[in-house]
């Protein structure tokens, strides 16, 4: 971890990452709950960042939100600057400075809210003026390339959904983390599995969001990855 001391670190995701006072005032929070955890500290990125040595430099997580988008305008948690795949939220990534990690960690509210999962379509290009996709598939492709325009030399760490205990259908969030896994191999991303991160349905104590002793699971996950 010696590398990653005095870097900055940006997160792009959804509810589990989030933790209200250190998102952007916009974006609606799961955590803290009493149920779930009430310390920052219990959060599996900010444990990541102590083990690093690095910093925060902005969380852009929002409850509820979607990697892909098919509205024409913002409503609630979705919508053209609502999605994580939007310049919208990546650009915000870098509001304090350019980030040298970027963690992307979504596509649990897409498997469970029935996007299309779509396929891997080897003639896919990025296209900058996007702002709907046909697919979770094509919106998540666009989501790298778009960082990877943005932050051209910061190392971005993936991370698949795992899964609920009667929240979401787990048969599709295995099918989205498949696909995650896939994409990021051909797109030579570094991901994070997290079905194998030894959560259990008692560590998810309202069906899908993890309480500190799953946070730790997923913190370890992370961890373990980015010392391979």
């Amino acid at each position: 971890m010696d590398r990653y001391k005095g870097k900055k670190v940006s997160i792009l995701g959804d509810s589990i990452s989030t933790f209200s006072g250190y998102i952007p005032e916009t974006h609606r929070a799961r955590y803290p709950q009493d149920n779930l955890i009430a310390d920052v500290n219990d959060t599996w990125w900010m444990k990541t960042l102590e083990t690093m040595g690095a910093s925060l430099c902005v969380n852009d997580s929002w409850a509820g939100s979607t990697i892909s988008n098919h509205r024409e305008e913002n409503e609630r948690d979705f919508g053209p600057d609502a999605a994580m795949a939007s310049y919208t939220r990546i650009r915000n990534l870098g509001a304090n400075g350019k980030p040298d990690v970027i963690f992307f960690f979504g596509g649990t509210n897409d498997a469970g809210k029935m996007v299309e999962k779509g396929s891997i379509d080897n003639d896919f290009r990025p296209d900058t003026t996007a702002y709907k996709w046909e697919s979770f598939a094509d919106a998540y492709r666009e989501a790298l390339s778009r960082l990877r325009e943005c932050y051209p030399d910061a190392e971005i760490i993936a991370m698949t959904p795992s899964f609920s205990n009667g929240y979401y259908d787990n048969g599709r969030l295995s099918e989205f983390a498949d696909l995650i896994i896939e994409i990021c191999r051909r797109e030579h991303i570094k991901c994070v599995d997290l079905r194998e991160s030894g959560i259990t349905f008692e560590m998810l104590p309202d069906g899908l969001h993890p309480n500190a002793e799953g946070m730790n699971c997923i913190y370890k996950a992370v961890i373990n990855c980015m010392e391979k």
